[in-house]
């Protein structure tokens, strides 16, 4: 009889498999969320939640913290004031510049579509997970937290 030797992971190995499995599930529910709720992302909606989080900002502020091209963040930021959901303001620092801040509306629709993603989740974790079930995933969101260091 041959036995060929249990492959044990390595602690590196088994951290590494964690964080990829970690990634994907993440992944795989903010889509199953978002489209669950017909609240999907797209450059508009980051760049208003970016501004919902960071208070108004100059195009070039925008473009730097997105990561695109000042001529596309340009772009965006018009097809937001042509709805109505950002509007221009003078930069108190500096009167020549602009910033964009976000509407009133603008405010309404991120969080009506918070609250439909929060509701969905909540009917989700009532229909599918039992009291035990809930009660791990409550554990698990205190790994999270320890992982984001920022006390949410």
């Amino acid at each position: 009889i041959i036995v060929s030797p249990v492959h044990h992971n390595s602690p590196a190995e088994e951290t590494q498999q964690l964080g990829e499995e970690l990634r994907q599930v993440i992944s795989a529910f903010v889509r199953e969320v978002r489209k669950a709720t017909g609240t999907r992302r797209n450059s508009q909606h980051e760049t208003l939640e970016l501004l919902e989080n960071s208070g108004p900002l100059s195009v070039a502020e925008l473009a730097r913290l997105r990561g695109v091209k000042h001529q596309s963040m340009r772009l965006v930021a018009a097809e937001l004031e042509q709805q109505q959901l950002v509007v221009r303001q003078k930069n108190p620092a500096d009167s020549r510049a602009q910033l964009i801040r976000l509407t009133d509306d603008a405010h309404r629709q991120l969080a009506a579509a918070r609250a439909l993603r929060s509701e969905w989740i909540s009917r989700e974790l009532h229909l599918k997970l039992d009291k035990a079930s809930q009660e791990d995933l409550r554990h698990g969101l205190a790994a999270l937290r320890k992982l984001l260091d920022t006390g949410l």
